[in-house]
């Protein structure tokens, strides 16, 4: 076996949960039945279900700062590690492009229409984390001290946050390409535009930046319970303003580009970041399923996806054949399937890589490559 890098499992714990209640959100939505939608109970699932994209990319930039403050050297060295860690960043957006293929042959894709690639173009939560997490990259680089680095992505999140009600009907298409445009607001169907998803992203890169220097002088405790006090008087205060009788913004979208709505979860997810650390303490917990799929999120990920959505059935989805025809038993029972599948692939995945990389990496390249020659030869 390799030896492995210590690894937080709170956050672990964290994205686990994130991707777990994700397979729920992504079965719900695409085989519910639409008037069991309509049910009371329904509001309450869908406001927890409103928390695994906040909640991933909160993580993701609190992963890639507490990684960055070790490898700060190397990222301004800008050697073989900076260089790999743009690796994966791309390797992430390229995942999140891939995902939202029209058709899966290169042949058929060049005969597509303009209006058949439009879904293509979309920005979803991998789109966002990918270019969030290189900006942050760029910006150490060229602030290169880590105390102009953490105001600089306080300053630039909170516009993000604050800008996002003013940018959300701007036509940026018509001085930008489509693809350019679809990263700064919804007026074309991307889900998470950096407005003012970025905000999440950052963020979590400053809570973590607190994390590890507060560490020096107060125990971590008491810096977990300042999270949680933090996250719920940030929650409360969020509330009170959303029902009062005024507003600062033009009419907008609450749930897409409110600065409240993202304070909301930012404050929830604060704290159940910091219970999570509480229970890994307590529990003594290492490796569980909740932590590997967590560890393995971008596999975890993308194959459920693939079964949701994957144009396996002569270029049609599962999504496309099953469509909102299920009832709340059924889609209970394809969620656990689905959940038990995705963890099983994942706790392999996780396993081979910690046997041997190297085995890991013939398997990764040997998929990728089967994965193209199916892409590129394929001609229906």
């Amino acid at each position: 076996m390799i030896p492995q890098k210590p690894r937080y499992v709170y956050i672990d714990l964290l994205r686990g949960w994130a991707v777990l209640v994700m397979i729920e959100v992504h079965v719900v939505n695409t085989f519910l039945l639409p008037e069991t939608r309509l049910e009371s109970w329904f509001q309450y699932l869908n406001f927890i279900n409103g928390l695994v994209a906040p909640t991933f990319l909160f993580v993701s930039g609190y992963s890639f700062v507490l990684v960055a403050q070790r490898k700060w050297n190397d990222y301004l060295a800008l050697n073989k590690v900076f260089f790999k860690q743009v690796g994966r960043i791309l390797q992430v957006w390229a995942v999140g492009y891939a995902l939202h293929l029209p058709v899966f042959s290169y042949k058929r894709l060049m005969m597509e229409s303009q209006e058949m690639w439009m879904p293509f173009w979309k920005v979803d939560v991998l789109h966002c984390i990918a270019l969030s997490l290189l900006l942050m990259l760029v910006i150490v680089v060229i602030v290169r001290r880590q105390q102009y680095f953490i105001w600089t992505i306080g300053v630039i999140g909170l516009c993000a946050i604050l800008a996002a009600p003013l940018t959300s009907t701007l036509t940026i298409d018509a001085i930008a390409p489509l693809q350019v445009a679809n990263y700064f607001n919804s007026l074309h169907g991307s889900l998470f535009p950096l407005i003012p998803w970025l905000g999440f992203v950052f963020c979590g890169g400053m809570l973590a930046y607190a994390v590890v220097h507060l560490r020096e002088t107060v125990k971590p405790e008491k810096i977990f319970a300042g999270i949680f006090a933090g996250g719920a008087v940030l929650l409360v205060v969020s509330l009170i303003l959303a029902v009062m009788p005024f507003e600062l913004y033009p009419p907008h979208h609450f749930g897409r580009s409110s600065p409240l709505f993202v304070f909301i979860r930012i404050g929830i997810v604060l704290m159940i970041l910091s219970v999570l650390y509480f229970w890994e303490q307590k529990a003594k917990s290492q490796q569980s399923i909740v932590s590997v799929a967590g560890a393995e999120s971008l596999v975890s990920y993308s194959f459920h996806l693939l079964v949701i959505y994957g144009l396996f059935f002569d270029n049609k989805s599962l999504s496309f054949i099953i469509g909102k025809t299920r009832t709340l038993p059924e889609v209970a029972g394809m969620t656990v399937a689905l959940v038990a599948v995705t963890v099983l692939i994942a706790y392999v995945w996780n396993w081979v890589k910690k046997r041997n990389m190297n085995y890991a990496r013939i398997i990764q390249y040997s998929l990728l490559a089967t994965v193209l020659y199916i892409f590129i030869t394929k001609t229906n």
